[in-house]
């Protein structure tokens, strides 16, 4: 079995999911840190957390300076690894710019191009590996990536989030779940959920089409149907964090993994 990481960098300094309940604001990043600095907290947390040259990399590259993916080279765990640049989410094809701007009150997106350069990445993988799709704001402990490669190398198939959503504990505790016992946690049943997710290849294919589709939007609803049908399970306490205000998953110090993942820095020795 070999993982595959895709991670979609980008140092825009908002979030393209970042809005409120009442969805007329953009929500801000914990503390004071930068998109920047996230973004390497993140990508640092990733490479250290049980990444090895058996593992593959693809950084889809979505405004990124020089300067980042030069360093984002310059710490690289693995050496099977590719960057490849992507259309910013403002750009939908076919129409240059997103047919329906006004549908979303913040800002619409697409997210096709980045999908379907997933999807060729996947077709060409072998079919027991297994495919990271890895968001640039979801900070991981230390032990993440390793833990994931035990779940699969379980006989675990199907969808797992390494982020414990918070909400599942306020706005939807009152929805039922199940619980059984992975590997290295306990994991919980989970009905939706962002594009931070890991699969087999057999399962990414099946809901190709449904993916695809959501990707226009950039829309997740797909997920409230794909989880009623396979294994989708996160773990508790979270693997990893959406680091940004209203998101952080409970039980552990998110700052103190921060922390850790920037003190990886190669070039933090001076």
């Amino acid at each position: 079995m070999k993982l595959n990481i895709y991670f979609r960098a980008n140092e825009s300094a908002k979030s393209a999911s970042s809005v409120n309940k009442d969805s007329t604001k953009e929500t801000y990043r914990i503390g004071t840190h930068t998109k920047t600095d996230i973004l390497k907290a993140v990508w640092l947390s990733v490479n250290n957390s049980g990444v090895t040259n058996e593992d593959h990399i693809t950084v889809f590259c979505d405004a990124v300076s020089a300067e980042t993916e030069s360093w984002m080279h310059s710490t690289l765990e693995t050496t099977d690894f590719q960057f490849k640049e992507v259309p910013p989410l403002s750009y939908c094809p076919g129409f240059e710019e997103h047919p329906f701007p006004n549908l979303h009150p913040v800002r619409i997106n697409c997210s096709l191009a980045l999908f379907e350069l997933l999807y060729e990445e996947i077709e060409k993988g072998n079919d027991d590996d297994i495919f990271y799709l890895c968001e640039d704001d979801y900070l991981h402990r230390p032990e993440t990536i390793t833990m994931i490669k035990n779940l699969y190398n379980s006989g675990y198939t199907g969808f797992f989030l390494p982020y414990d959503y918070p909400d599942r504990y306020t706005i939807d505790r009152g929805r039922e779940c199940n619980v059984i016992l992975g590997p290295n946690s306990h994991l919980r049943s989970v009905p939706s959920a962002t594009f931070t997710m890991v699969a087999d290849k057999a399962t990414w294919m099946r809901y190709k089409l449904d993916v695809i589709r959501g990707s226009v939007f950039c829309d997740d609803g797909w997920t409230w149907k794909a989880f009623k049908q396979v294994n989708a399970f996160c773990p508790m306490p979270s693997w990893s964090c959406h680091f940004q205000e209203g998101f952080v998953s409970p039980f552990i110090d998110w700052e103190q993994v921060f922390i850790w993942a920037m003190n990886k820095d190669k070039k933090n020795d001076n």
